[in-house]
């Protein structure tokens, strides 16, 4: 049942408000043109609402699949059960282009910052309508990529209804925006009349993250799309480049971005794994809790791209079917939360509560100093945290850099040194990455791997012992789900 590894790469579409990014996904995916008024876009939704109002509120995956000739390769026919078209898609392939199409408004950037942040995507395409101009949205987008070390290539859509002056305005402002200072990137203009060996030079140079694409599309008259579909055909993969990954020998991380139920199977997880090799029936580690314990669990079936396989290793998109390793344990829906991980039992996780982190604030309207909270991305941790201690600062400003220790304000999280966080609150923004993981953990306190009930006497015990720390979970559980949304 094992499949071939296929070459695979992820790409982020992202951009303002109505500028076509879902459009875009539709037209190069489904290999159809747009009618003007948001067909294609239609294909591609997750949800009812966001076909009525025409906005991406969520992060929706497609896939397009190409031949040993870099040529696509589309299904018989399109239909909206995603199960069937894509295995025949995946089946036909030798390469696979994931397209993960993130939210434009501003409503929605913390989605969007989290598909940036823990989808790990290979390359950004930052989507800007011609007619519109450079956005305030889009330059929040262009900082993100580049904090995150993304490559990104600029897709100017709409050129059959944009005014020529507005046109020549927008792309002049992008080749200023690209050649300044804070970017320090070289744009490469695509025409329709680019041949396939320069779109393939430019394409091969992505990874080195110094040169930026510029294309000019209309996914109603399809001027330009066959250069930009040749272009995303030969964008090579970076896993070995990207430092979110370990190797294929190393134990397994999987990072847990969605849960289910499926009728019949049971609970089904997705997420990226991020280290290692998981196969089927292996033994994991699930959680840290809201108690900060993991549950050992076995893998009862793996699916990539909608396709049953024996394993799925590091860079891979995944499902996992889980199934609890005892018959004590009970797994449910209820047992998740957001932040878990599985992994190794050879890593012996131990999540922490306070850790020091290196930031970098972006933006601040005022100051900020110890007590202030907000909530911190970090893979697919998504918690509030707030600042207990500044190492060389009284107080925190737009642009400065200092080292800081944060304190988790609902659960512990498994964390580990260098990874990248972004926190945001309104209009802040700051990056920085994990120098330091302060554990605070006794011997006698070490977290517990749940492989059977604990009898009733040692459940009640600590509740007995500690009844103003327990007290208030629930409050705090309400909190946090009103804070993450």
């Amino acid at each position: 049942m094992d499949n071939p590894r296929f070459e695979h790469s992820k790409l982020a579409v992202i951009g303002n408000v109505d500028s076509g990014k879902s459009t875009l996904v539709g037209v190069l995916t489904k290999g159809i043109f747009d009618d003007g008024r948001g067909s294609a876009r239609e294909r591609v939704f997750n949800y009812k609402h966001e076909k009525q109002n025409g906005r991406t509120s969520s992060v929706a995956q497609e896939i397009m699949g190409f031949d040993e000739a870099y040529k696509q390769i589309l299904p018989e026919r399109f239909i909206a059960n995603k199960n069937k078209y894509w295995t025949q898609i995946v089946e036909k392939s030798k390469k696979i282009v994931t397209f993960l199409d993130l939210c434009g408004h501003e409503k929605y950037l913390k989605t969007t910052i989290f598909g940036l942040v823990a989808m790990v995507p290979d390359y950004s395409l930052i989507i800007i309508g011609s007619n519109m101009g450079v956005s305030k949205m889009t330059r929040e987008h262009l900082g993100v990529s580049l904090f995150l070390k993304i490559p990104f290539a600029i897709v100017l859509t709409k050129i059959d209804i944009a005014p020529e002056n507005i046109y020549q305005e927008t792309l002049e402002t992008i080749k200023n925006i690209i050649k300044s200072p804070v970017v320090k990137r070289t744009s490469v203009v695509i025409t329709d009349k680019t041949n396939q060996d320069e779109i393939d030079k430019w394409a091969l140079a992505m990874h080195g993250n110094n040169i930026v694409p510029i294309f000019q599309i209309s996914s109603v008259s399809g001027v330009g799309l066959p250069q930009l579909t040749r272009f995303i055909s030969k964008v090579p993969n970076r896993d070995q480049l990207n430092k979110a990954y370990l190797t294929v020998n190393d134990p397994v991380q999987f990072d847990i971005q969605e849960n289910f139920t499926v009728p019949g199977v049971g609970i089904v997880v997705s997420g990226l794994v991020k280290s290692g090799r998981a196969q089927i029936n292996q033994q994991l580690l699930m959680g840290p809790d809201k108690t900060k314990q993991f549950k050992l669990v076995v893998i009862k079936s793996i699916h990539i791209n909608r396709v049953p396989v024996d394993t799925a290793q590091v860079g891979e998109f995944a499902c996992f079917a889980l199934k609890p390793a005892k018959t004590s344990i009970t797994l449910e829906r209820a047992d998740f939360r957001k932040g878990m991980v599985l992994v190794d039992p050879q890593l012996k996780p131990d999540p922490v509560w306070e850790f020091e982190a290196n930031v970098h604030v972006l933006h601040h309207p005022t100051t900020m100093s110890m007590g202030y909270q907000a909530v911190m991305h970090c893979g697919v941790i998504r918690q509030a945290v707030e600042i207990k201690k500044l190492s060389t600062k009284e107080l925190l400003r737009t642009g400065d850099v200092d080292t800081v220790k944060f304190k988790f304000m609902y659960a512990a999280e498994y964390l580990k040194t260098e990874q990248i966080l972004v926190i945001r609150e309104g209009r802040t923004k700051i990056f920085g990455y994990v120098t330091k993981l302060l554990t605070g953990v006794e011997k006698d306190e070490q977290i517990k791997i749940v492989q059977q009930e604990l009898p009733q006497p040692q459940q009640n015990q600590p509740q007995q012992n500690q009844p103003q720390q327990n007290q208030p979970q629930p409050i705090q559980q309400q909190e946090q789900e009103q804070i993450q949304g």
